[in-house]
């Protein structure tokens, strides 16, 4: 069964990149890059675990711990976060 976030990369012609499963942000995704990773807006995945019922300050800490260092483990195409500057 598709998750929401493969389904929508599938409508948009992105099959076979890597994205966040468990959970899946995918109301975090903001893009694709040009060398077809899946960008991310932190913010946005920090409000999805909000959603789900985290403070925001656990939230940010699993996302920090659990999330980001992970991302060099991951295989070439592992996906994006992206830091909005606030100008």
């Amino acid at each position: 069964m598709e998750t929401d976030a493969e389904q929508r990369l599938l409508d948009n012609g992105y099959e076979g990149v890597k994205y966040f499963t468990n959970p899946s942000y995918a109301e975090a995704i903001v893009g694709v890059s040009s060398d077809d990773r899946v960008v991310y807006d932190y913010q946005k995945m920090v409000e999805c675990l909000m959603k789900g019922g985290m403070d925001e300050t656990d939230a940010i800490e699993w996302i920090d711990f659990n999330v980001i260092r992970a991302l060099p483990c991951m295989e070439p195409g592992a996906p994006v976060i992206f830091f909005p500057l606030m100008i």
